[in-house]
């Protein structure tokens, strides 16, 4: 299970009344894994660091790119992309041959 440090608020919007209710992820710049494909990632919380988290006992020390060992990678069809792929396929995920042809949707 991977958990992404974020923030939430709960606010009146003072034109219309209405309670309004938003969240964001936090980014951080990215560890060597994703560098490879992006320049940033979302903090990713390791268990230990939940409570203080929550708990506002936590600051920017642990807003920090994940450890190399998080992630893992590899080649998946182009069809993962595509809105007709269906949402329960498993073979979107599946490591794929990048110089075999890929199936179309």
């Amino acid at each position: 299970m991977i958990s992404f440090a974020g923030l939430w608020d709960e606010w009146k919007d003072r034109t219309s009344g209405e309670t309004v209710k938003s969240c964001t992820m936090i980014i951080t710049g990215p560890n060597a894994v994703v560098a490879e494909v992006h320049d940033r990632m979302p903090v990713v919380l390791e268990p230990g660091q939940f409570t203080p988290w929550l708990e506002n006992e936590a600051g920017l020390e642990i807003l920090t790119p994940a450890g190399d060992g998080v992630f893992e990678r590899w080649p998946v069809s182009k069809r993962v992309n595509s809105s007709k792929a269906s949402k329960d396929d498993e073979t979107l995920t599946q490591r794929v041959d990048v110089d075999a042809p890929q199936l179309q949707v």
